[in-house]
Order: structure tokens, then C-alpha cells, then sequence
């Protein structure tokens, strides 16, 4: 959620929408909104079946957090031309029971953005596979999201991530799914507050090697409120 300062001293976002007051700084890495993913498989064999998932949002506080967006990014950690294309990952639109893909898909339109109530969570359904041609190594998802509120504050949360391994095809998974975030890329990126979350639904710019991960958003900001494709 990056605002630049306007010449009359208000700040607005890179689509040009008015984001928070000036006398208000956004909270990045914020313990007031945290992220989780549940059930996301440590292994999948290449061309295997799909797996659901679920990724939550909780609201820490004793106020609604207004304008929530998720982002998400499952990929390879690979040497290969498009590390994130080596899984099909995959939203299920809570109105529609249809499921919307994330390839080359911006945030916003696949999620929408929604409100979560004080002290309450949000869960988003979700499966993910390996491409039959996907190499066999490492992987990961990161899992982040921003909020914007009425009055002006925002923020966004620590992101969390999950570590997998891709294995040949045919392979039989041996280890049961995940439910805690890993560590070892949070050293690897250096993530700290001067680098908002860089987690993406799809289409993201990334260099995966020698132990970086670089993702960079494509969302213009959240100017305003989309669907709120959610299951509670």
C-alpha cells in the first residue's frame, strides 16, 4: 500500500485513489492483521491431484478492519523460465462456487476485498497442484495481506511463509500437509519493515536463485472495495 505525498499534502496511492491522512503512517508488518495457510501439502508429486487448502486472515483488534486484500504466491523455488506457472493454484469464488485461477491474475479481481469484524477471522478456500512437467525440487507459498481503513490508518500483515517440495512424477507424497509458517526464506530475502509485503495472486515479477526471492506487486492500491468472495 505505497502513498506518495501530494502537493496539497494529502496522500493518495499509484492509481491515484486518496489512501490515509498525512498525519497517519501505515503499519507494515502489523500484529493487528495476521495470515495464515492451513493444509498446504509439504509434498506434490509432478502432475499429481489437486489439494485444498485454506488461508485465513484474523483481525486482532476490537475495531473492523475495513478494506482487507489478500495476496498470494505458491511457486517453484527452481531454476526455471516461470517459477510460479509450475503449479496450477486456484480461488474458490464463495458466491459463485466457481473456481478462479491465478494465472496472470491482478489481486484485486481475484479476491476482491472485504471487512473483517473485530477479533474474527476470514477463510478463503483453495487448491493447488503441480504441472506434470514441473521440475522436481523446492517450493513455496507466501501468504500476506493490506488493510485500509475509514478513518485513514492501514497496514499490512507479516508475511508467512510455507516451504514444499515438488517430487517426479508418479512420486508418492510420504509427509502429511503443514500448518505452521517456515523460516528459512524470511532470512534468505532479508524481509524487514522497509519492504512491504511482496506476496502475489499471480503474474508476479520474480528472480528465484541462490537463496532469493524477489516478488514485486502489480496491484495499483486498494482505492476501493471489490467483491468480498469469502466463506466465514
Amino acid at each position: 500500500m505505497k502513498g506518495e505525498q501530494g502537493g496539497d499534502g494529502e496522500s493518495y496511492t499509484e492509481g491515484g485513489g486518496y489512501l490515509h491522512h498525512p498525519e497517519v503512517t501505515c503499519a507494515f508488518e502489523s500484529d493487528q492483521l495476521k495470515a495464515a495457510v492451513h493444509g498446504l501439502p509439504r509434498q506434490m508429486a509432478a502432475g499429481g491431484s489437486w489439494t485444498s487448502f485454506t488461508m485465513t486472515f484474523t483481525n486482532t483488534t476490537g475495531k473492523p478492519l475495513s478494506e482487507v486484500q489478500p495476496f498470494l504466491l505458491v511457486s517453484s523455488a527452481e531454476d526455471v523460465d516461470r517459477p510460479y506457472w509450475e503449479l496450477d493454484t486456484e480461488y474458490r469464488d464463495a458466491k459463485t462456487g466457481k473456481w478462479k485461477t491465478f494465472h496472470d491474475a491482478e489481486p484485486k479481481d481475484l479476491f476482491g476485498s472485504f471487512t473483517v469484524g473485530p477479533r474474527s477471522a476470514i477463510t478463503l478456500q483453495l487448491r493447488t497442484r503441480a504441472v506434470k512437467n514441473a521440475k522436481p525440487g523446492a517450493g513455496y507459498a507466501l501468504a500476506a495481506g493490506d488493510y485500509c481503513n475509514g478513518d485513514g490508518s492501514c497496514g499490512s500483515a507479516k508475511e508467512a511463509w510455507y516451504d514444499f517440495t515438488i517430487l517426479p512424477t508418479g512420486a508418492k507424497p510420504t509427509q502429511p500437509p503443514t500448518g505452521k509458517p517456515g523460516g528459512a526464506h524470511l532470512a534468505a530475502t532479508g524481509s524487514s519493515s522497509a519492504l512491504p509485503a511482496i506476496a502475489l495472486a499471480g503474474g508476479a515479477t520474480m528472480a528465484v536463485g541462490a537463496g532469493t526471492v524477489i516478488g514485486v506487486r502489480r496491484r495499483k492500491g486498494m482505492a476501493g472495495t471489490g467483491a468480498s468472495d469469502i466463506t466465514v
